[in-house]
């Protein structure tokens, strides 16, 4: 059996239900995973803007930088799937029903984890280590008088 990739991922599900043999549309499995993983990166995200960066990264000013760049990104990729979850199963037989809209936010999902591995892998040692050297550089430099610059 050979299988059209352009047809299957560019085809709604009334018409795949129809050319399978189905007697109504393409039963979509993976509705509760997916609507688990958006809303839990949504409120993960929340909870860490609100409480998190006061909380855990407070004193880790690198750590609180690259959180908030990829967890921004991360809400972005979980808010765009709430839509493409609910064209799926309310919106049948129209244009974000395709599978490719999945895939392709599937893709970017797996890109986004890919930088973010590659970040915590190879660029964050080499600005942890550049922190630290700032750190100890400062305890060496004279600290100005406040009591003195507030007089003038």
């Amino acid at each position: 059996m050979q299988t059209n990739l352009f047809r299957w991922l560019f085809e709604d599900p009334v018409t795949a239900g129809s050319n399978g043999g189905l007697p109504g549309t393409e039963p979509f499995h993976f509705l509760w995973p997916w609507l688990i993983f958006c809303i839990a990166g949504l409120l993960i995200t929340f909870y860490y803007s609100v409480e998190g960066r006061k909380r855990f990264v407070k004193s880790k000013p690198l750590a609180k930088r690259m959180l908030d760049n990829y967890l921004g990104w991360f809400a972005v990729i979980c808010f765009i799937g709430l839509p493409l979850i609910f064209a799926r199963v309310y919106l049948d037989g129209y244009f974000f029903a395709w599978r490719f809209w999945r895939y392709l936010w599937l893709l970017s999902l797996l890109v986004w984890a890919g930088v973010w591995v590659f970040h915590l892998v190879k660029r964050y040692p080499q600005e942890r280590a550049g922190y630290d050297a700032y750190k100890s550089r400062q305890q060496y430099m004279p600290r100005g008088n406040k009591r003195k610059a507030a007089s003038r």
